[in-house]
């Protein structure tokens, strides 16, 4: 069963996200959500930017995010390469958990350790995942779960919501500091959600299984907390392939499947994926002659031609 709805990705400036009726009589997407979607993908292309200084950043500036609160930020070279913040924003009551994309020489060193390793270290259940991944995250680890805690200390902001986000690069690390901090909060009461952009493929059946463990599997897709947004054709979201010596790739999440209807690919519709590994009538069913970089740079809330650092 899929959904299919309309939305308008960003370009210069946040447009309001239209819906139409499904012609299969199933329900639309709520429009909240459909915003929401923009919301991230902005939070997503601002990692590309220097956000450290939050006024000076250009793609920092759209409407629905300006007013964030930068609360820390991280740049690591050791072990891996590794940059994001962590952002309030006290209007939508959201904690913001944004990792940054491939643009850098050391990104490329990271993407292409693909043999696996064990993650989490102390995890019973056979998973394993990328190596160049697990190292990203782990130079950014201390950060985000300092700022994190830092955060949980502040009474004021026990309503409010954590999301974790990234695009390509930053997806595949979002992804792991999402489990990390679920595994390590068992019994919080603070929602969550995790909100990828291209994410490649991170790990093995078992790490996939343990990603939708994680998930609420509601009955509508607007209470979903673990999303995966793929554009079109994208390349990246069919990497790493599987291969006998290396391991076995799989994604996890509930995916969302972003179609142009139009040339410049400013117009998509939106299509809601069976909770399943890799639905085959989704992105899976895309013949790899047409997998395209191109597709890579396009999502909602996000039109970033060549990222900028």
């Amino acid at each position: 069963m899929r959904v299919w709805v309309a939305v308008l990705a960003a370009t210069a400036k946040c447009h309001s996200l239209g819906i139409v009726e499904s012609d299969h009589g199933l329900r639309t997407l709520d429009t909240p959500l459909l915003d929401a979607l923009e919301l991230w993908g902005m939070y997503a292309a601002s990692a590309y930017q220097r956000f450290e200084d939050w006024s000076q950043c250009e793609a920092c500036q759209k409407p629905s995010i300006c007013n964030t609160d930068v609360n820390a930020t991280w740049s690591t070279l050791v072990p891996a390469f590794s940059r994001g913040y962590v952002g309030i924003h006290h209007t939508t009551r959201q904690i913001v958990v944004v990792f940054r994309g491939s643009t850098h020489i050391m990104d490329a060193l990271t993407n292409s350790q693909i043999m696996q390793v064990a993650w989490p270290s102390n995890n019973t259940n056979q998973t394993r995942v990328h190596a160049g991944f697990v190292a990203a995250y782990m130079a950014a680890q201390p950060h985000v779960l300092e700022a994190l805690h830092r955060i949980d200390t502040d009474k004021r902001l026990a309503a409010y919501s954590l999301h974790f986000i990234g695009h390509s690069l930053g997806a595949a690390q979002a992804t792991l500091a999402y489990i990390d901090w679920r595994l390590s909060q068992p019994h919080t009461r603070r929602n969550s959600r995790l909100v990828t952009f291209g994410a490649p493929r991170i790990g093995n059946p078992q790490f996939a299984r343990m990603l939708d463990s994680l998930s609420n599997h509601t009955p509508t897709i607007e209470q979903e907390n673990v999303l995966r947004v793929v554009h079109e054709c994208d390349i990246v979201t069919h990497l790493p392939r599987s291969m006998l010596l290396l391991g076995e790739y799989v994604h996890g999440g509930h995916e969302i499947w972003a179609r142009d209807i139009d040339a410049d690919r400013k117009a998509q519709d939106l299509i809601v994926c069976q909770h399943t590994q890799e639905d085959p009538d989704c992105s899976a069913s895309i013949n790899m002659l047409r997998w395209t970089i191109a597709d890579h740079f396009v999502y909602p809330g996000m039109q970033l031609g060549i990222p900028r650092y």
